[in-house]
């Protein structure tokens, strides 16, 4: 339940994933709508408003989709009126749709958008709260308004940072409010005793004001506990109940030296206890009276547990068995003592609802799917398509829809009914297909021995045919995921058991094989590499290595082979930047010709220095490239810092290459014998720090003549100067090569597809002049496809002769 792992790695997504968590509310039951918030008309995220899930032969229908531009807001549902905050034409809104039809029936101009970073998306990070006949919003830039569900006219507005001295977090203000009563509770991180306040829900009018609390992306959450109506308040390090109408604080509790409040919902757990998410377990209390002390109440820690966390989504309450995902992992969990029920990949995700006994889940790729509350096992019961593409932001529901939302659409699911879905067969038009039927017709007994027939005539990893390629692994576990460079986000997807064997297996189709990396799973824990497969690549974070299967033909490597001897040397240095306030540490790659005379040499700078060293084997395509088809150079490896988003396209990004030009490059032309001209100086970059070498080439076109770029993200904060760099000419001062993959990187719900944002901005550099080399390879992103082209990028820097 907290923020957790994701492909961009740990820390990015983690920084991402704070900003988004903002929609995930938790209100007391407001009066006058039908799912007034994310958390549903009683703020636990459930409702059994009308029975429609409860009948037989239900079937799931698309009603309507529609375009909606980019946001991590929630949706509410006021009568016929669904209403979302979202992104578009350079402004963000407050819209109201129709909740029949999809069409706009208001929209509300919130100012100009919020541009995402970092890792983030563009638009509203907060969710709207109805109350009656007034719908409150709060922007990323931390407006406070009220306005009329009728027709979006603004009843009152209130400024968090004027009023309350309140500054924005790193990625915007996102926290939502609680109504309760008449009283609207809000979590500002306000200045001078104003970090929490109530207002008049009716005038917007302050009426107390609490604390000196650091609350960046957490949310209150109304419910009863011990007897009174409480509002908790989890901030960053501590947690306070609070009366909702005069400000009094019934209880608190200072959080663990090195503990956080994540940013899912507190949920209510009955019986005087609720659940929280705390430095990625989820950790259960009990209110009590107090028996003396500063506050009337008091916490009694129950239990901590890992079964649910690490996940956008907040779990659901039902017949005590809390629903939930730990990371994409559907668990159920014992409410009473936090150990698990059960866990199940299947649908994925990141937010699900509880309608009439029914979990109602916005699945992975962009599937609703409708699955029985059951406390001993996953039983689907429907699926529909929704959209390409699933989302943080939970599904909404009211009068037999269901509303979702990604960031480039919305839908409304219908709730029918109709003949049970059928599971989609097993292919067996291909040779793999036909073995399986033969394995399943066999007596019991022979199975195994024909399987591990196949094995020793099939060996080396997967087995392809034409348009399929069959991923195969055997063992005695009860599960086998895999997850690999094809997959969406490399989500793993569970395999399929051969009965009566220990054959695991799940088939692909391909159109064209290309290279790919993967690795297996069994029983959730841990991953290891395809034992029959001996090739293996280094991954994009973390270090355990991945399974490389090579399809035919695939160009031969002969340049990333270790040289039987070194030819070149290489030192390092610790370089201490007035710039950046920092030392930083720089290994220098001089070729065997550097010793043999006076003249000066190219440069080429490699962002990312270590992993371009360790993961991408650049020393090794020097060694074995240089004299031959590249020109003698000398390389500086720069050594990125522990926080490299910061200087990898984000906010610190234009010190880096300050850095870099101003700096570096003079102190290497003092130390080694370089030549001084631009024509002479090149930059290489991949991935984040891609971006980073864009930027840096372009700005100080006048120190570099040339650039080499693989797979750039879009959403950072350089993106914008970048493009306007180059729309301003820039690009046409610089020989650029710039290449990505077929299968890079990408997942509509978390806003990125960086094989569709590469070839974007390549065709950006061509339409300003820039002619960029490179263009789009039939591979896989990673080191695995990304070092291939060494010799590429290096014969086009500093071409022989």
């Amino acid at each position: 339940m907290t923020l957790g792992e994701s492909k961009w790695g740990v820390r990015i997504w983690t920084m991402a994933g704070i900003g988004i968590l903002a929609m995930l509310l938790a209100l007391a039951p407001p009066v006058g709508a039908d799912w007034p918030h994310t958390r549903g008309p009683a703020g636990d995220g459930r409702t059994t408003a009308d029975g429609a899930l409860a009948q037989e032969n239900l079937a799931l229908e698309v009603a309507w989709r529609v375009p909606l531009g980019s946001a991590y807001s929630g949706i509410a549902v006021a009568g016929n009126k669904v209403i979302t905050g979202y992104a578009e034409g350079g402004s963000d809104w407050l819209g109201a749709l129709d909740a029949a039809t999809g069409k706009t029936v208001w929209k509300a101009r919130l100012g100009e958008m919020y541009k995402g970073h970092d890792g983030s998306d563009d638009g509203p990070l907060s969710s709207p709260v109805v109350q009656g006949e007034r719908v409150f919003f709060l922007d990323a830039f931390g407006m406070l308004r009220a306005f009329a569900v009728k027709d979006g006219e603004v009843l009152w507005q209130k400024d968090l940072t004027e009023e309350y001295g309140a500054e924005a977090p790193f990625y915007g203000f996102t926290t939502t409010a609680v109504s309760e009563g008449d009283t609207l509770v809000l979590a500002t991180s306000g200045s001078e005793g104003r970090s929490m306040v109530g207002l008049d829900a009716a005038t917007g009018e302050t009426r107390w004001t609490y604390g000196d609390l650091a609350v960046e992306y957490q949310s209150p959450y109304a419910m009863e506990l011990a007897g009174r109506r409480q509002v908790v308040v989890p901030s960053n390090k501590h947690l306070t109940g609070l009366d909702a109408g005069t400000g009094e604080v019934l209880w608190q509790l200072a959080l663990g030296e090195q503990e956080r409040t994540g940013s899912a919902a507190v949920v209510s757990l009955g019986e005087d206890r609720f659940l929280v998410p705390v430095s990625g377990v989820a950790v259960a209390y009990r209110v009590m009276k107090s028996a003396g002390g500063e506050h009337p109440y008091a916490l009694e820690e129950l239990y901590r547990s890992n079964v649910l966390g690490r996940t956008y989504a907040s779990p659901v309450l039902h017949h005590g068995t809390l629903y939930g995902f730990r990371g994409q992992i559907l668990s159920a969990m014992d409410a009473a003592t936090g150990e698990r029920k059960w866990r199940s990949r299947e649908p994925g995700g990141d937010g699900l609802i509880l309608v009439d006994d029914h979990l109602v889940i916005f699945g992975s790729e962009g599937n609703v799917v409708v699955a029985e509350a059951d406390p001993e096992s996953y039983v689907e019961v429907a699926r529909v398509h929704a959209l390409e593409g699933s989302s943080l932001t939970w599904p909404s529901y009211d009068d037999g829809r269901v509303f979702v939302r990604n960031l480039e659409e919305m839908a409304a699911v219908a709730i029918t009914t109709g003949a049970a879905a059928e599971g989609e067969a097993e292919a067996a038009d291909h040779g793999f297909g036909r073995f399986l039927d033969k394995v399943r017709a066999a007596p019991a007994e022979n199975r195994q021995a024909m399987v591990d027939g196949y094995r020793e005539n099939h060996p080396g990893g997967p087995v392809v045919e034409d348009g399929w390629v069959h991923f195969l692994y055997q063992s005695d576990a009860q599960e086998v995921a895999i997850v690999g460079s094809w997959l969406n986000e490399r989500q793993a997807e569970a395999l399929h058991r051969l009965e009566g064997t220990d054959l695991f297996y799940r088939s692909f189709p391909m159109e064209a094989a290309l290279r790919l990396e993967y690795r297996f799973q069994e029983d959730y824990e841990g991953w290891v590499t395809d034992p029959e497969n001996p090739r293996t690549v280094p991954p994009i974070f973390g270090d355990e290595p991945l399974s490389e299967y090579r399809p035919a033909g695939y160009p031969a490597e002969d340049h990333l082979a270790e040289p039987q001897e070194a030819r070149g040397t290489e030192e390092s240095f610790e370089f201490d930047s007035e710039i950046l306030e920092a030392k930083r540490e720089i290994t220098v790659w001089l070729p065997p010709e550097y010793a043999e005379g006076e003249v000066p040499f190219p440069l080429l700078l490699v962002t990312n220095g270590s992993a371009w060293r360790e993961r991408g084997l650049l020393h090794h395509s020097l060694e074995n490239l240089v004299g031959k088809r590249l020109e003698p150079v000398v390389v500086a490896f720069v050594a990125p810092i522990d926080q490299w988003w910061t200087e990898a396209g984000g906010g610190v990004t234009g010190n880096f290459a300050r850095m870099l030009a101003e700096e570096l490059v003079p102190a290497l032309e003092e130390r080694y014998r370089l030549r001084t001209d631009r024509e002479a100086r090149a930059i290489l970059g991949h991935h984040f720090y891609g971006m980073a070498a864009a930027y840096t080439a372009l700005k100080y076109h006048d120190v570099f003549g040339a650039v080499a770029l693989q797979t750039l993200p879009r959403n950072t904060s350089a993106t914008d100067e970048v493009r306007a760099m180059i729309a301003d000419g820039a690009a046409k001062k610089l020989r650029v090569y710039f290449d990505w993959n077929l299968l890079d990187e990408r997942r509509i719900d978390r806003g990125y597809d960086m094989g569709r944002e590469s070839a974007d901005l390549a065709a950006y550099f061509a339409a300003h002049g820039a002619r960029p080399a490179g263009g789009e390879q039939k591979d896989t992103g990673g080191w695995g496809g990304w070092r291939m082209r060494n010799d590429d990028i290096l014969t086009f820097l500093f071409p022989a002769g």
